[in-house]
């Protein structure tokens, strides 16, 4: 008996291997793609319509972009940004975003928590009209891809799937910003740093020409400049900068009159504040304002039996100027502005009596050169 038995299962063994096979479920080979990167929503206001209404629509905005979204209850009172945080991280999430109505009811705040960069950002968006959910719900996008910008652009330029101070940007993420990031540098404005942006020195030509009859004259001119950077780094704004300008000596033909003639020499000073407006092209408007000092030496050359003799006048002056910019290279610049000057007191040039000429009631003086950031 033992022997039949054991001479069916050898004889069955061959048709019963096929059946198992099929039962067993199928492995799979290997996985198409990696899980999809998760981002949380906080709800808070459940009981609201219209909150409820943007959480859903901004749930559905991320769904469709290929990310798995959570949705998480949220205590209104305590830590908001604490709260996002842990929930980013209790959900393993990239992102977390919480929306809130205001108690004056017109506006919501968005939150949106990124562990990429560790950033917060705040916006209230209005909450009027038929729209507003919808309205919330692309601005919360738009937050978040402007807070994941940055730390997208500094991983893509290291390495595929780089970090940035906060966690890795995964791979999804990185193909949804792709076209953000395109945008950001296909704008010229978006990223190269402004005409004056850090240390500057700009050497040229200084011309001046007073109404009062002094000059035209001509002399080097030096400044020295600091701006902000494209997007306010430092201490100044961006397209903002202070700039210190030295100009002389400028010379030109003497002054004649009757009894003989008079070699002018004048120099300058001023400390300004400079504006070059960005326009995204290679010709910046620039507009600039300052004070500082006027300085007039007149060297007499009298007929006989007068002597030669020599004088100066030092002046506190005002400047207002503009012009434009011409933008070589990422660092140089052809700048070219008109300036009014007004100084106080007035030279007054004479000769034995005879008035000949006077300055900076106004004197116009125009700038060439060339600027360079260091």
């Amino acid at each position: 008996m033992r022997s039949f038995a054991l001479l069916t299962c050898l004889l069955l063994a061959p048709a019963l291997a096929p059946a198992r096979a099929a039962a067993a479920p199928a492995a799979p080979p290997q996985e198409a793609a990696s899980a999809a990167s998760r981002v949380a929503i906080l709800q808070a206001d459940a009981d609201d319509p219209l909150v409820r209404e943007a959480a859903t629509r901004l749930k559905a905005e991320l769904g469709a972009a290929g990310f798995e979204v959570v949705i998480v209850p949220l205590e209104r009172e305590g830590d908001v940004r604490a709260a996002l945080e842990r929930a980013a991280q209790d959900e393993g999430a990239f992102a977390a975003a919480a929306i809130f109505r205001s108690r004056a009811g017109a506006t919501a705040d968005l939150w949106i928590v990124d562990r990429v960069t560790q950033k917060t950002v705040v916006r209230t968006v209005e909450v009027a009209g038929a729209a507003a959910p919808s309205v919330m719900a692309v601005r919360a996008v738009e937050l978040l891809q402007a807070s994941l910008l940055e730390a997208n652009l500094l991983a893509s330029r290291a390495r595929p799937g780089g970090a940035a101070d906060g966690v890795a940007v995964p791979d999804d993420v990185q193909r949804w910003m792709a076209p953000v990031r395109r945008q950001a540098a296909e704008d010229p404005a978006a990223e190269r740093p402004g005409m004056f942006a850090g240390v500057g020195v700009e050497a040229g030509l200084a011309a001046l020409q007073s109404t009062g009859g002094v000059g035209p004259s001509l002399g080097p001119a030096l400044r020295l400049s600091y701006g902000g950077g494209p997007a306010g780094s430092g201490v100044l704004p961006a397209g903002l900068a202070a700039r210190l300008t030295f100009a002389g000596p400028a010379l030109g033909p003497a002054l004649e009159g009757a009894l003989g003639t008079v070699s002018v020499r004048q120099e300058m000073a001023f400390l300004e504040a400079v504006w070059a407006i960005e326009t995204g092209g290679a010709v910046s408007p620039v507009l600039s304002a300052g004070l500082g000092g006027f300085h007039l030496f007149i060297s007499g050359d009298p007929l006989p039996p007068l002597r030669s003799a020599t004088g100066e006048v030092w002046s506190v002056a005002a400047t207002l100027g503009g012009g434009a910019g011409l933008r070589l290279t990422e660092r140089a610049a052809l700048l070219l502005d008109v300036h009014a000057i007004l100084a106080e007191p007035r030279a007054v040039v004479t000769l034995g009596g005879e008035r000949l000429g006077t300055a900076g009631r106004p004197t116009f003086a125009g700038f060439l050169g060339l600027l360079v950031r260091l």
